[in-house]
């Protein structure tokens, strides 16, 4: 193919397109017409050197463009594969300016082959980049609400956006291809020359606001660089400028806009301030002002303020770094001021100004001192809380043990009463054995019961004259069975004056006595305990010491606590809910007394003293107990209860104290033997299903009035409020399950004659 030939084919191609020979220099084929207008060259361009028509810029001395533009052909007579060259400046000479002008380009160079298959010609199909890009941002151009034009490098006009018309008040196309100057020759010698030049010469942005005289207005403009001389952006702000007489007003709106903002950032607690660059204070609200004692701050730095060294160095550091990162800062700190020494909670934030850039640090700071307190108190409270929850746990465990223990023996000694043959000794030993385990859970549910009511504070004592050494061997009566079932030396050691306290004689019985259970309890077999009474000043002293196991310094410090046992892994079978100890000191100190623990240490024994204030006057001797109560031969009892052992069993116990006894399972049942036993006493039980012991009682009350028959409850729920309700409901009197047998007896002996009703009353078994 002949290049007349190439040329005739390539000739009306569109876009901008040129064959070269595959040869070392390059030479040109052909071109299209669109190329040639392109590069400002003809058709006399065919047959040359493709480098001698199109060198690189001679301004440019670091362009690559040609190097570049070598590789790529190099690469497709290769590889015969096309290639495509990242977009690349290619300044092509323009004959009419005598000068280069700078273009960017992006190109694709194919191969031709030939019949043998080799590389002949290289095909390149360019388009020029800003051509391209033009044509892309030309619609957005025309939607902006600014004026826009850009200009070349001979400062002609060489796009115009519709605003831009518009504002200059020029026909669409007007302007295109005219120079700045002979358009707007009022330009000249004014700061829009200055700034244009600055951004045509020095490639340097610029944004100004300035008067043009020839159309008596303000513009507002912004200057941009571009690859082919210079873009301007702006607008008309004559309107705006006009409005400067309406400043006094906007700056009597900004005075009052700050002092609202002064009177809110003064109003409040926290401490407020704001710092430059050089970290000198620029402002501080009132409460840091009188913090810090002084009546300005402007300029002084954190020395100047009255901060340690080291206080000022550490927020020099903050600062710089706030500066730096443009990111807040967090921290507390201690400080010493007007008001003392307090804890501070503060931030430091960055200020920007409207090119985002940091100039200056405000800051908020906050006295967290009262806070950090409630907070430790919070936190102490929840340990406190914490420790209650695992000694819950642990009681809960305990009572679960302590419970069981009893059940046990109780159920082996049931399965040894089944079997025939057991009399005399045996029978006597399971007898004892049995008593023992029940008195052991009535003592476990009393020592609950007593607690509760201390704790709720409906507990009362009965006062009066006591005598200390009969207290003392009350105690030792109650607590010997133990004692002397370990095997222990009991020595009482009782002073020979009488020592009288204000109290009442069986809460303090119960408290020696739960010394004493203790006491035994830890303390190995055959060992001692001591009992000793002195008078010290005006207290009655009584000690309990033992020769058991002792106690860690740790352990006293627990000792009293609600359901603390010491170490419960130890081997030794202690007994008890960990309450006991407890229960004796809140008695103690209901009689205005104290209760203490020493030991020295682990082996070594421990001793409890119980300390009580003396009655100034001695007082009367206690007076003699009754004697045993009589029989039973006159009562009508009528036990009502649910679960029919224990309606069984006591009334097999009613009958052997000689009282005539019925049994009625529920509700109904009772209202019907009753209507036809006239009863003189019913025992009556709360908890029942379908008609509930109050039930009963009401319908006694209604359905017999004026009958002289004594209501007496006999359940397990012994609350005041649970005595309420069966006062409200008819009762007469009120015992706790299980009752104990001579209290019954007792209760019921003397309700035995005129069946007078007596107020009620609380009543519970040993």
């Amino acid at each position: 193919m002949t290049p007349s030939d190439i040329q005739r084919l390539i000739r009306t191609l569109p876009g901008l397109v040129l064959i070269v020979k595959a040869d070392a220099d390059f030479t040109i084929a052909g071109a299209s017409e669109a190329y040639l207008k392109a590069t400002c060259t003809d058709t006399g361009i065919f047959g040359r050197k493709l480098f001698e028509v199109f060198p690189a810029n001679p301004d440019e001395p670091k362009s690559t463009s040609v190097d570049k533009v070598t590789a790529s052909f190099r690469q497709v007579m290769a590889t015969g594969q096309p290639h495509v060259m990242e977009p690349l400046r290619y300044d092509v000479r323009v004959p009419q300016k005598d000068a280069y002008e700078e273009l960017y380009w992006t190109v694709t160079h194919s191969p031709a082959f030939d019949e043998r298959g080799e590389v002949d010609y290289i095909v390149q199909a360019a388009e020029q980049t800003s051509a391209r890009e033009r044509r892309d941002s030309v619609a957005i151009l025309e939607s902006i609400t600014e004026g826009f034009y850009t200009l070349d490098r001979q400062w002609c006009f060489d796009y115009v956006n519709s605003e831009a018309h518009r504002i200059l008040e020029r026909h669409p196309g007007d302007l295109t291809g005219k120079g700045l100057w002979d358009e707007y020759p009022g330009l000249q010698g004014t700061e829009f020359e200055h700034f244009y030049r600055r951004t045509m010469v020095e490639r340097e942005k610029s944004s100004f606001t300035a008067f043009y005289p020839d159309q008596q207005r303000w513009y507002e403009v912004t200057t941009f660089p571009a690859p082919e001389g210079m873009s301007v952006y702006f607008r008309n702000v004559t309107e705006q400028r006009r409005l400067t007489s309406e400043r006094g007003t906007l700056l009597a709106e900004s005075e009052r806009q700050k002092r609202i903002y002064e009177t809110a950032l003064n109003s409040t607690p926290d401490f407020v301030y704001v710092f430059d660059l050089e970290h000198r204070a620029l402002y501080a609200n009132d409460a840091l002002l009188k913090t810090w004692g002084v009546a300005d701050v402007r300029g002084k730095k954190w020395m100047d303020l009255g901060y340690e060294q080291w206080h000022a160095d550490l927020h020099d550091r903050e600062l710089d770094e706030v500066i730096q990162t443009r990111a807040p800062i967090r921290g507390e700190i201690p400080f010493r001021g007007t008001n003392g020494t307090r804890m501070y909670d503060y931030i430091f934030a960055p200020v920007f100004d409207e090119h985002g850039e940091v100039v200056a640090v405000a800051g908020t700071t906050r006295d967290i001192t009262d806070r950090q307190a409630a907070e430790q108190s919070i936190q102490e409270q929840a340990t406190r809380l914490a420790a209650s929850d695992r000694a819950k746990d642990d009681f809960l465990a305990t009572l679960s043990h302590e419970l069981r223990n009893p059940l046990a023996p109780l159920r082996n000694s049931i399965a040894l009463l089944r079997r025939d043959g057991l009399e005399g000794d045996r029978l006597a030993r399971i007898h004892g054995i049995m008593e023992r385990q029940v008195n052991h859970l009535v003592r476990l549910v009393d020592d609950l019961l007593e607690v509760s009511r201390i704790s709720r504070g409906v507990l009362s004592l009965r006062s009066e004259p006591v005598e200390v050494a009969a207290v003392v061997r009350t105690a030792v009566e109650t607590s010997n069975p133990l004692v002397q079932s370990a095997g222990h030396k009991l020595v009482l050691d009782l002073p020979p004056d009488a020592l009288w306290v204000e109290g009442d004689a069986v809460r303090l019985a119960q408290v020696i006595s739960n010394l004493l259970n203790n006491a035994a309890s830890y303390t190995d077999a055959g060992g001692t305990l001591t009992v000793t009474v002195r008078r010290e000043g005006p207290q009655a002293r009584i000690s309990v010491k033992d020769t058991g196991i002792g106690m860690e310094p740790a352990t006293i410090a627990h000792m009293f606590e609600m359901f603390s046992r010491g170490n419960r892994d130890n081997a030794r079978n202690q007994g008890g809910l960990g309450i006991g100890l407890a229960l004796a000191r809140r008695l103690a100190e209901m009689h205005q007394g104290t209760l203490e623990a020493h030991s020295d240490g682990p082996g070594r024994g421990a001793e409890f003293t119980l300390r009580l204030p003396l009655l100034k006057t001695a007082g009367a001797d206690t007076p003699d107990e009754t004697a045993d109560a009589p029989r039973l031969d006159k009562t009508r009892v009528l036990v009502v209860d649910d679960n029919a052992d224990a309606g069984d069993t006591l009334a097999v116990i009613l009958d052997m104290l000689g009282a005539e006894v019925r049994v009625a399972r529920d509700g109904a049942e009772a209202l019907e033997t009753f209507a036809a036993y006239q009863p003189s006493v019913v025992l009556l039980d709360i908890g029942m299903p379908g008609m509930n012991g109050y039930e009963v009682a009401r319908a006694i009350r209604s359905r017999f009035p004026g009958h002289p028959t004594v209501l007496v409850a006999l359940t397990g729920w012994g609350q005041e409020d649970d005595r309420r309700r069966a006062s409200e409901a008819g009762f007469d009197h009120h015992l706790l399950k299980p009752a104990e047998i001579d209290a019954l007896q007792k209760l019921l002996a003397d309700l035995e004659g005129p069946h007078n009703a007596r107020p009620l009353q609380m009543q519970a078994s040993a």
